[in-house]
């Protein structure tokens, strides 16, 4: 079934790991990872949460492409799983990119309490506390109030990404993750 399913999530929620679980179990499916795709600025990239000119144009540049393969993809009928950290600025530019796909577009964000992903990130790496401890408020302040549609699903008690991946489908399954 050709689909598009956007994961979102502050760093360390899991979103890697439960696309690349939602991926083993179709024979058609590709993973589009946007910080892929922002990396691939290799002149003047800009980390994405600052918040300059450039920043802003390089977020806008990889989910643009990011949308692009999918389209790309969908229409060689493959089911696409992106992965990125979708806040309510980025609704727009997505529901744009992606309307008249002719194929099914979910978002589900990944929301583990503010602990878990945490240690999370301190079990991977280390390295992003003060990104997530800014952005988890403003992805569950946008989630509860609407701006930010579809699922959320608080993956903090999930044994391993598997079982987060079940609740992912699900969540689409039941069309509670519609774009």
């Amino acid at each position: 079934m050709e689909q598009v399913i956007i994961l979102s999530g502050p760093p360390a929620a899991g979103k890697s790991s439960v696309a690349e679980a939602l991926c083993e179990r179709f024979d058609r499916m590709i993973h589009v990872e946007v910080d892929d795709l922002r990396h691939a600025v290799k002149a003047g990239y800009r980390h994405p949460w600052d918040d300059d000119r450039q920043a802003r144009e390089q977020r806008l540049l990889a989910g643009r492409n990011a949308c692009a393969i999918a389209r790309e993809s969908v229409a060689l009928r493959y089911a696409v799983v992106i992965s990125d950290i979708v806040t309510a600025e980025a609704i727009p530019q997505y529901r744009e990119a992606l309307a008249g796909l002719g194929a099914a577009v979910h978002l589900v964000t990944l929301l583990p309490t503010l602990d878990v992903t945490l240690a999370r990130d301190a079990a991977r790496h280390g390295d992003l506390a003060a990104r997530i401890r800014a952005l988890h408020p403003e992805l569950t302040r946008d989630t509860a109030s609407g701006a930010i549609p579809g699922a959320v699903l608080d993956t903090s008690n999930d044994i391993d990404a598997r079982a987060s991946a079940d609740r992912v489908q699900d969540a689409v399954a039941r069309g509670v993750a519609v774009l």
